[in-house]
């Protein structure tokens, strides 16, 4: 006859596997909060470009100037507007046919066609703008207000998770490094 032993676990062995599990996670966790925020910061700048190539492409394909600006009240407001100053474009955007002949403002009851709609980035340590509060596009797909950069930042502010966005006179979007290119 066989004797019964103990089954399970000894204190001992469930206190080394927890210690073990402690140690794998303090390791792992900055490795994940870091991880997470170059994914916040790589969603933020496609949905930028997304923005801007879509701009772009409508310009062209409807033959009219197409604007993109940063906005404050793009989920909020009925009809969304232009931002009239400040740089951080974080808090959202819109995306629209510029057929009123203003080039400032969407203005839907002048024929502008609303094309995209962003909201605010809760989770983005901010995207400056250096030069202007909008981009607007020719018929052409050139850029009437000259070449733009974007910069990104991650929602801890550190600079290794920076990126930046080059958009050239061509209407051309394009990452760019943080040290050494230039927007041209």
């Amino acid at each position: 006859m066989k004797k019964a032993g103990n089954a399970g676990f000894t204190l001992i062995e469930i206190m080394v596997v927890i210690a073990i599990t402690a140690i794998l996670l303090l390791i792992g966790i900055p490795s994940m909060r870091a991880m997470a925020e170059r994914n916040a910061v790589a969603g933020h700048v496609n949905a930028l470009v997304g923005s801007i190539t879509l701009a772009r492409a409508e310009a062209i394909k409807r033959n009219t100037p197409v604007v993109i600006c940063r906005s404050t009240n793009a989920e909020t407001a009925d009809p969304p507007t232009c931002a009239s100053s400040g740089t951080g474009w974080q808090s959202g955007w819109i995306v629209f046919m510029e057929r009123s002949g203003t080039g400032t403002q969407y203005q839907p009851s002048q024929g502008d066609v609303l094309l995209r709609v962003q909201g605010a980035l809760t989770d983005s340590g901010g995207i400056e703008q250096n030069k202007f509060i909008k981009l607007q596009f020719r018929s052409t797909g050139l850029l009437s207000t000259g070449n733009s950069q974007f910069t990104f930042n991650s929602a801890s502010l550190t600079s290794n998770q920076q990126r930046r966005v080059c958009v050239a006179m061509t209407g051309r979007a394009r990452l760019i490094d943080n040290d050494t290119d230039l927007c041209q």
